[in-house]
């Protein structure tokens, strides 16, 4: 599936875990002051142990 728009994720608080829905889709664990990226991927399931405070921003194409 193809995301239109870029998101900007910083984790400022917390921890956040992504991926890990199935055997084959290993799971990854950020910690606090983590910064990502992404651009026009589909991504997640996403999960946290202690909860996680995040600053997203989202930009769109409007081409």
């Amino acid at each position: 599936m193809m995301v239109e728009y870029w998101e900007e994720v910083y984790l400022v608080s917390g921890d956040i875990i992504a991926g890990g829905s199935s055997a084959e889709d290993p799971s990854v664990s950020f910690g606090a002051k983590t910064y990502a990226c992404r651009a026009g991927i589909y991504h997640g399931p996403f999960r946290s142990q202690t909860g996680c405070l995040l600053f997203e921003l989202h930009y769109y194409d409007e081409a």
